[in-house]
């Protein structure tokens, strides 16, 4: 063993299990000291509790929306090994039941001179350690290994979990006042001479030896459909379904299952019943899809068009290829929900509006509908955005099937009816007023009229300007004309049309006097709305101000908006509900009328907070390092949808980037109104920037997976993988042959004529270089296409 000075330790922090596309750097230092200071406590205290009431199952699903520390290295892309694109030598040891309490095993492996960290886990019955090693990855085997026959021997009665013997190995955050973390520590010296382990492998190719053809499919398999905590089981009945119509044999597709994926709470006898019973029930479909390996091409001599750079495998493209492969069902794509230890972080006003959620999908309905309602009493509050002005006013659509929960949000309207209440009430008065004083003006013409043109005595009343009734709350049974004037009377202040039913809009927008998308696109980017009529003349708003929030099934959705080359679907916040509906049980809380009353004293909190911010104009803006972030990540993302997926939705990306803007605004201006701030002028919090860019970019995911249902018809959605191009382009080694991509495209059923057109864009937008005929060499670009 031997000592290094400054031991920074870089590691891979993923915001959840379910989320492996959404990661940050960070150190070990940095995570320790995050679990000691208790900003994971909430959630894993609730971890704790469930397993208190043997509640085992909730625990584990709250326990994966815990943060997850991949401790072994730095990961770009995914949470897969091959993910993985430098190897720090640090191996996270996970001690589970350990036979005395945590906290005293965890003072005895502070004591160990090469245990540079440790915590106590999750579920307080065991421990996380973390130890240095001086070997590469092709040895993290043989390290893990000799590490762990160091802990079992220096801490008698521990058992290692052999899970450590992955370097991609991730484990979830805690909270451990005690955790401990050590400067400098002893690195353990791994011996060279032993045969070392397999290399990393590359990316997954389809290998022409028959021999390989089971574990070739299942690897296939495996790129679309990660085997993650949680769907093992239906993972593997998936698999199994697809390899017995593949035509393979039983024993074999057992075997080769058991060799991957057994794991601890995933058993032998589980897998193997899995698989029987599959092989059992479906027996008469079994080689009903029969799996070829792909042939060698015959060497045909390449042409200089486009479409025959190099030779292509006779493969003809199978019925239902399109741009971004086969079809999925929404609802087995489990979405990732809102992290609640960074949207923990949100003002009181929220926090407390979130205190009556029952699980995770009540949670991340409530947070989005009570934003885009509070959004709309922001009075005062504006922000500018390349050089133009803008209001915290944006459109939500919650999408579901039916009974899948999405009703939940109907409570939140409590909080805007004190506000529009409040301004219905002033407008009720000036228009009295101007009734009034329009009385006696018409009294004061009588009396002329009357006396031949002679004016009675004394001071003329003076003509009275109109003077029309605001109402805020709009519905969506609105003709065009009517919600034009709507939004000039309610100006300066904000309308808001709710809707619960989806389908009160389509009825609306199908009729002639109701085809007011227009106006809904119009208000959005705040750009004049103008009519003309015979009858009402013509009418115009300069910068009309709406928000927008409504609920809908799937169906509903595409009579709303049948093609996403329509402006009004890059302007909507979408929440895609996915996932399993289970029955809510009837409880306690309905004996009363407290929670009704809950809301309605939170509506009061809000109409005090807006009263204030009326008082007090309010300036937003981004930080320097806020925008960078923005622009980072904004311009990978609209330059892979240009390249890889669909030039309609290129609006959806850049319009989230307003959305995320308008959600910090909101945030922001709670924060000043709840604290009866003066400050005119006021840079967006950190805190807040970091969870408006986790819900924007979190429901930019749900937007793109809606927008490849939209350009089918009404009757049938069809859904693919929004990121099927990319992570096409993804799999390909740095150099690559059009032939190895046209071949990897057919396995996951992407045209041939799109790969093309891929290409093309990729040479375009410079993620690849035509290094000879059918040849290309990826740029640095093009390398960190999913970073």
């Amino acid at each position: 063993m031997n000592f290094e000075q400054k031991q920074t330790v870089e590691c891979t922090l993923y915001f959840s299990a379910f989320d492996t596309g959404s990661l940050m750097l960070t150190t070990l230092e940095r995570y320790i000291a995050d679990v000691r200071s208790g900003k994971h406590k909430k959630t894993v205290e609730k971890v704790r509790s469930y397993l208190a009431a043997s509640e085992n199952e909730k625990a584990e699903a709250v326990k994966k929306g815990l943060p997850l520390l991949v401790s072994g290295g730095v990961m770009a892309g995914g949470r897969r090994l091959e993910h993985m694109v430098r190897y720090t030598g640090c191996i996270g040891i996970d001690l589970d039941d350990v036979p005395l309490p945590p906290g005293q095993v965890l003072s005895m492996a502070r004591l160990l001179g090469y245990v540079k960290a440790g915590h106590i886990s999750p579920s307080h019955t065991g421990n996380k350690l973390f130890v240095l090693v001086d070997s590469d990855q092709e040895h993290h085997l043989q390290a893990f290994e000799q590490v762990r026959a160091m802990i079992e021997k220096d801490l008698p009665g521990v058992i290692v979990d052999i899970s450590g013997k992955d370097a991609n190995r991730g484990c979830f955050a805690s909270y451990d006042p005690d955790a401990f973390y050590k400067e400098v520590a002893e690195v353990v010296h791994i011996p060279q001479e032993t045969v070392p382990v397999a290399k990393k492998a590359p990316a997954v190719r389809l290998s022409s030896y028959p021999d390989n053809s089971l574990s070739n499919y299942i690897d296939k398999f495996e790129v679309n459909n990660p085997f993650t905590g949680g769907g093992r089981h239906s993972f593997v009945l998936k698999l199994a379904s697809a390899l017995n119509n593949a035509g393979f044999d039983e024993s074999e597709v057992t075997v080769e299952c058991l060799r991957r994926f057994v794991e601890p709470g995933f058993t032998e006898k589980e897998v193997r019943g899995i698989v029987s019973d599959v092989y059992r029930r479906y027996r008469s479909s079994h080689g009903s899809n029969p799996w070829c390996p792909p042939t060698v091409s015959a060497g045909q001599k390449s042409l200089n068009s486009l479409t025959s750079l190099t030779p292509i495998p006779e493969n003809p493209a199978t019925e239902g290829e399109s741009s971004l492969g086969f079809d999925i069902d929404p609802d087995e794509v489990v979405l990732p929900h809102f992290d609640r230890a960074l949207t923990g972080r949100l003002s009181g006003l929220l926090s407390d509006i979130l205190k009556v959620v029952a699980d995770d999908r009540e949670y991340d309905l409530l947070l989005l509908s009570s934003l885009t309602v509070l959004s709309t009493i922001m009075p005062r509050v504006s922000g500018m955005l390349k050089k133009q002005l803008f209001k915290p006013p944006f459109y939500t659509l919650i999408i579901g099937s039916s009974g899948s929960g999405k009703g939940c949000i109907n409570i939140v309207c409590k909080l805007s009816d004190p506000w529009q209440n409040y301004i219905f009430n002033i407008s009720k008065a000036q228009v009295k007023e101007y009734e009034e004083k329009k009385e006696l003006s018409e009294i004061y013409k009588a009396q002329i009229r009357a006396g031949k043109g002679k004016k009675p005595s004394g001071l003329p009343p003076e003509e009275p300007t109109p003077v029309r009734q605001k109402r805020l709350h709009m519905s969506g049974y609105t003709t065009t004309a009517r919600m034009i004037e709507q939004l000039d009377v309610n100006s300066p202040y904000t309308s808001f049309l709710y809707e619960t039913e989806l389908e009160s809009v389509n009825n609306t927008m199908m009729q002639d006097f109701g085809g007011y998308s227009y106006v809904l696109n119009q208000a959005f980017q705040h750009e004049r709305v103008s009519c003309s009529s015979k009858t009402n003349g013509t009418s115009f708003i300069e910068f009309p101000e709406l928000g927008f929030l409504a609920t809908g099934t799937p169906g509903m959705l595409a009579k709303l908006i049948p093609s996403t080359e329509s402006g009004l679907y890059s302007r909507m916040l979408i929440y895609r509900i996915t996932g399993r509906s289970e029955y809510q049980s009837l409880t306690s809380a309905d004996d009363t009328i407290n929670s009704v009353r809950y809301f309605e004293k939170l509506g009061e909190r809000v109409l005090d907070m807006a009263v204030h911010l009326e008082s007090s104009p309010t300036f937003v803006c981004f930080s320097d390092k806020q925008r960078k972030r923005l622009d980072r990540y904004f311009e990978r993302e609209y330059n892979n949808v240009r390249v890889f997926g669909n030039d309609d939705v290129a609006s959806v990306v850049l319009r989230h980037r307003l959305i995320i803007f308008r959600i910090a605004m909101t945030l922001t201006g709670i924060r000043k109104g709840e604290a009866r701030s003066t400050a005119e002028e006021i840079e967006i919090l950190d805190d807040d920037f970091e969870i408006a860019f986790h819900i924007g970019t979190r429901c930019l995911r749900h937007s793109l997976l809606v927008s490849t249902s939209l350009k089918h018809s009404d009757t049938e959605q069809h859904y693919k993988l929004p990121d099927a191009q990319v992570d096409l382009f993804d799999a390909m080694s740095d150099e690559f042959k059009t032939s190895d991509i046209i071949e990897e495209a057919r396995v996951r059923g992407i045209s041939r004529a799109s790969v093309f057109r891929m290409l093309k864009k990729a040479q375009e937008y410079g993620l690849v270089l035509l290094v000879s005929t059918g040849y290309y060499r990826k740029t640095e670009k093009g390398k960190n296409v999913k970073k």
